[in-house]
């Protein structure tokens, strides 16, 4: 039986993005599929309601409703709730990942997207559809046959029972009622036997030869359950007893051992003989093979229940694992369980250099590793990905899973050798210690993935052990992110700018604009207390947006009242996921020509990690802005991966020094404050140093050459209208002077 999906099946791909939808219908339409194509969550459900999809590929932002309403709106529609839906978003939080589960998602892919994972999970889910529809028509065909064969048997019994009435009117009568009974049972295809109370053979049709390979004559005078499986037979006699008590028929499947010492799995419909008001005198059965069917049956359940890759329990059959567990635990006082979820570290890189085949020997290697590692009665399983999952069973105190935890770093330690390549690969690890406390596996699988993330997150190559504040912490973000998209939605943001001055006129030349959060209850929160959290959740994008939009206003008004000179400009930061995004320039565009406001005015303020990139999209985006006559900085050079090569390649007007190396400015230890001007002075850049806030920083500063500084020395960021005031009491600058003269 093919498990593979059906030609042409049809694809619903929902997506605001038009240059997504484009990609994605273009490489599945490249693999035979049909697709359908739609921007909002509204038309995504007038589509699957009126429209016959086998599969729908979701984002997650959506314009109108995001993309969990939108699941949740068709798994709650009978006529769409059978649609598998694979989530397919920039938001790679664990928390996001288990709302698209839970909501009714059967996966979830992390773009940007890599087409031969989408096709890969695409082929599975619908193959597993397929399979699961192909599973039903046969069952409902199976049910008709067994309806078909109780009225078949119906028929027969109340044939027997019409003959036996005769037989006892007449002999001759009874005579020719066997006969007729024979005549049909020779010539049916299933085996019809007659038993007795004991079970023993009074009946065999010759179908039994074809069945089992015996001749009826060898069966005579022995009993069905001579022939049973040993592990079915508690099963048969339970059901040959029942026939004896019950009028009804009864049908049980077992394994029977044929003539060449194999065994036939048979499916049985038992009826009970009686006359009215008579006891029960025997019992008439009615077999068939279903070997092929229940191997099929079994396959399927296996690859339900396994991955594909690495034959583990897939995280399904975890889950009803740890189902079990809880009930348990409940039963048993003082019951605790473990598990342990750990994560590749690196493990993209290994896709990225060797190729995905060589990621997947690697991962079966690990596999092999950590199933040599566990207990037998513990059970390893693949979550996905480079995820594995080992749920440890009866743990008395946490330090046995730490102890396994070590024992996993230790077994990793050694280099793997996967196809001639020596790989060395490391493991970040989430531990929890539950028990009775859990009501779902879900909360389980919640809690040790936030171990994990913290795992990952303070370092990698490392364990963490799940605790109550860790929860209460991610349950913090997850209020803040929802409070952040609300923020988003009420443009709750406000700009501060801060004066950046000419160290050697100490006059004005431009500000830095510098964003924050007009919280409804906590106030003013800085920058420090949002950014990374936007950035995790990819919130920047539409943060940034609303930003730029704002200065670029302020600057057309301060233009209109006269306040700016001509040289004047304003840094605004800019995020790496803003400057990959493909509609960046369109956006900047639309704002320049709405506000009015020329690109002269505006410097960007990048990191060094997009110089790096090194892509063709980079390329095209930097190319845009210095045609617009926006200026770039590099914000807290010297913190990250800058490299002469790729600084020399772009037109970057200014590095700015972290506030870091300024800090630690001292006379006669200046180094690296002097080894990052006088490279900018080498590229032909100038210097902008932050943080300055004291006298001595100012001077060390001017005699190493930084043209330009920030910071609490001159003054603190301010709103728009103290920054007027700033404006209008600032000394004029030289140019200005020289302008008057003139």
């Amino acid at each position: 039986m093919s498990l593979a999906p059906p030609a042409k099946s049809t694809i619903l791909v929902v997506d605001d993005i038009p240059d997504n939808l484009h990609l994605l219908t273009r490489e599945l339409t490249d693999h035979g599929y049909e697709t359908r194509a739609v921007l909002t969550g509204e038309m995504a459900l007038t589509v699957a309601q009126s429209a016959a999809i086998d599969l729908i590929l979701l984002d997650i932002m959506l314009p109108d409703m995001d993309g969990y309403a939108v699941c949740q709106a068709l798994k709650e529609n009978s006529a769409t709730q059978d649609i598998p839906v694979i989530f397919v978003s920039a938001l790679d939080d664990p928390f996001d990942k288990v709302k698209a589960f839970d909501v009714g998602g059967v996966d979830y892919l992390s773009k940007p997207v890599k087409m031969v994972e989408v096709i890969a999970r695409i082929n599975t889910q619908l193959s597993l559809r397929h399979a699961q529809q192909k599973l039903q028509l046969f069952n409902q065909n199976l049910e008709a046959l067994v309806q078909q064969r109780t009225q078949e048997l119906a028929q027969t019994n109340q044939a027997l029972q019409a003959e036996i009435q005769v037989r006892q009117r007449a002999e001759q009568d009874l005579r020719l009622s066997e006969a007729r009974y024979r005549l049909i049972a020779n010539h049916m295809g299933d085996l019809v036997c007659l038993h007795n109370q004991d079970g023993d053979f009074l009946y065999i049709s010759p179908s039994v030869q074809s069945l089992l390979g015996y001749r009826p004559d060898e069966l005579q005078g022995k009993r069905l359950q001579d022939f049973c499986h040993p592990d079915d037979l508690p099963c048969l006699q339970l059901h040959f007893q029942e026939s004896f008590q019950r009028a009804e028929s009864i049908t049980s499947a077992y394994r029977l051992r044929n003539q060449a010492g194999g065994y036939v799995w048979i499916e049985t419909l038992a009826k009970a003989i009686m006359d009215e008001g008579e006891p029960i005198t025997g019992i008439v059965t009615s077999s068939r093979d279903v070997t092929r069917r229940v191997n099929v049956e079994r396959k399927l359940r296996y690859e339900a229940l396994h991955d594909a890759l690495t034959h583990l329990p897939n995280r399904d059959w975890l889950a009803k694992r740890l189902e079990m567990e809880i009930l348990q635990c409940r039963r048993q006082l003082g019951r605790q369980f473990g598990l342990l979820m750990l994560d590749l570290d690196r493990f993209k890189a290994v896709n990225d250099s060797l190729g995905h085949l060589i990621g997947d020997k690697l991962l079966i290697a690990v596999a092999e590793r950590l199933r040599a590692t566990v207990r037998k009665v513990d059970m390893l399983s693949r979550w996905g990905g480079d995820e594995f999952i080992i749920f440890v069973e009866q743990v008395n105190h946490i330090d046995e899973l730490v102890q396994v935890a070590e024992a996993i770093n230790q077994a990793l330690e050694s280099p793997m050798e996967v196809d001639g390549k020596i790989i060395f690969t490391t493991a970040s690890i989430g531990v929890l210690l539950g028990g009775a406390n859990y009501g779902t596996s879900n909360e389980i699988f919640r809690d040790v993935d936030i171990a994990l993330y913290r795992a990952k997150e303070q370092g990698r190559n490392r364990y963490e052990i799940f605790g109550l504040e860790m929860y209460q912490e991610a349950l913090s973000l997850l209020t803040l992110e929802n409070e952040l998209r609300e923020a988003i939605k009420n443009e709750a943001f406000v700009v501060y700018y801060q004066p950046i001055i000419d160290i050697k006129t100490r006059t004005l030349i431009g500000f830095e604009a510098l964003t924050r959060w007009q919280h409804p209850l906590r106030g003013l929160i800085m920058p420090g207390g949002f950014i990374d959290l936007a950035e995790d959740s990819g919130l920047i994008k539409p943060i940034g947006k609303q930003i730029l939009y704002q200065v670029c206003h302020t600057i057309a008004e301060w233009e209109r009242l006269g306040y700016l000179e001509a040289w004047l400009q304003i840094s605004i930061n800019v995020s790496g996921q803003q400057f990959r995004d493909h509609n960046f320039i369109e956006t900047l565009d639309h704002i320049l020509i709405e506000t009015g406001v020329k690109g002269t005015r505006l410097k960007l303020e990048i990191t060094e990690r997009i110089l790096l990139e090194q892509s063709d999209s980079i390329a095209r985006t930097l190319d845009a802005i210095h045609q617009r006559g926006i200026t770039l900085s590099i914000d807290d050079f010297g913190t990250g991966y800058s490299s002469l090569r790729y600084l020399s390649q772009f037109s970057v007007e200014t590095l700015k020094i972290d506030r870091s190396f300024v800090m630690q400015l001292q006379p006669g230890k200046s180094g690296i404050v002097q080894a990052i001007i006088d490279l900018a002075h080498n590229l032909e850049m100038d210097c902008i140093a932050e943080g300055v806030e004291t006298e001595d920083q100012l001077h060390q500063l001017q005699r190493l050459g930084c043209e330009a500084a920030q910071g609490y020395l001159f003054a603190k960021p301010m709103p728009p209208d103290q920054a007027v005031q700033y404006l209008q009491s600032a000394p004029p600058t030289l140019e200005t002077l020289l302008s008057q003269l003139s």
